[in-house]
Formats: C-alpha cells, sequence, structure tokens
C-alpha cells in the first residue's frame, strides 16, 4: 500500500514532470529556424542573326571627286579597251547608314554601303536559388518510460513506471527521473538522476 507521504512525492515529481514538458515543449515551437539559401548560376550565350536589316536612317555625308580611266570602244574590231592617257573626273558620294535593332546598333558608311548581316551574342544569366529551412535540434527530452524486470534468482516480476526529463547539449545527457516500481507487492516511488553519454 502505498502511503501518504509516497502519494506526496509522487505528486510533485508529476507535477514537476508536467511543468517542464510544458516549457520544453513551448520551447520547441519558439526556437528561431535556421534558413540556408544555395544559389546555382548557369551563363548562357544565345546568338541572333539578322540577315540583310534594313537601314533606319541614310544622310550623304560628302562627295569625293575619283579620277578614272574613259572607257572607249573600237566600233571597226569591236575591241573594248581603256584609253590610259584619257581620264575624267567623277564625284562619288559618301554615304552614311544606320542599322539598328533591339539590341545593337550598327552604322556603315561609303559608296551605296549596305550591311549584309549581323550576329548579336547574348549573354543570360539562370540563377536557382534554393532555400532550406530547418528547426535546430531540440536540447530538452521529456520520455515516459514503462516495463518489467525479471529477476532470475528470485524468479519475480517487477513493473515500473517512469518519467525522465533529460538535458542534451551535446553527447553528455544528464536529468532526473521519477516514478513508482514494484516491491514486494507494493508500489514505492523512485527519484533520481540520470547521466547518459551518446556514443555514436
Amino acid at each position: 500500500m502505498v502511503s501518504r507521504k509516497h502519494l506526496i512525492i509522487l505528486a510533485a515529481v508529476a507535477l514537476l514532470c508536467l511543468l517542464c514538458g510544458f516549457f520544453v515543449g513551448k520551447g520547441m515551437y519558439d526556437r528561431p529556424l535556421d534558413k540556408t539559401v544555395k544559389r546555382d548560376t548557369v551563363t548562357l550565350h544565345d546568338t541572333v542573326p539578322e540577315y540583310l536589316p534594313a537601314p533606319k536612317d541614310s544622310s550623304l555625308t560628302k562627295t569625293v571627286t575619283k579620277w578614272l580611266p574613259l572607257f572607249r570602244s573600237d566600233t571597226v574590231t569591236s575591241v573594248e579597251y581603256y584609253a590610259l592617257h584619257d581620264t575624267v573626273a567623277v564625284e562619288v558620294p559618301i554615304t552614311s547608314k544606320h542599322y539598328g535593332g533591339k539590341n545593337y546598333d550598327a552604322y556603315v558608311s561609303g559608296f551605296e554601303p549596305s550591311l549584309d548581316s549581323i550576329f548579336v551574342y547574348n549573354e543570360t544569366q539562370l540563377i536557382t536559388e534554393r532555400v532550406t529551412i530547418s528547426k535546430p535540434p531540440n536540447k530538452w527530452e521529456l520520455d515516459f518510460v514503462g516495463g518489467i524486470d525479471y529477476n532470475t534468482a528470485s524468479k519475480d516480476y517487477t513493473p515500473y513506471a517512469l518519467g525522465e526529463l533529460l538535458y542534451k547539449p551535446n553527447r553528455l545527457q544528464v536529468g532526473i527521473q521519477g516514478g513508482v516500481i514494484k516491491v514486494d507487492n507494493k508500489a514505492e516511488p523512485i527519484v533520481g538522476g540520470k547521466v547518459k553519454v551518446r556514443i555514436f
């Protein structure tokens, strides 16, 4: 039969376990979250070709005088030749043209200039961001353990029920435990400390 003194001790231990469990459980939700951000950057180069682009504007900038040989034709022998001693002055217009697109501007100048093609190399960066949010490990642990011990010498069964509160700052774990155990057909309260070392 459990005495009144033992019942008071058991009630105090149970109350202590409940209070510790409340604060430990509350701390599990109040802990700050760990946020890990990993970024991967991939650089791509896209080639955008444009053939025979049309000029946006054209303007005559100047004229250049060129002396060119005079072309003659022999109507008798049907022989065409250049007379080296005969030349003629020709004014050649120099034109400037502007070609433009979404991501390029090109300027050419000369006699009847034209832009045949242009290749634009666009650089694109793809940034992938992975965000991992995790809670830090809980350093407090509240356990309720029950079981039956068997004594091979007396061939007797000893049931027990315990509550454990452990603090785990690292591999070392310390705590208190309290509960009841059956001794000589009587339920006896037990209170004690506990030290555990985690190997793996």
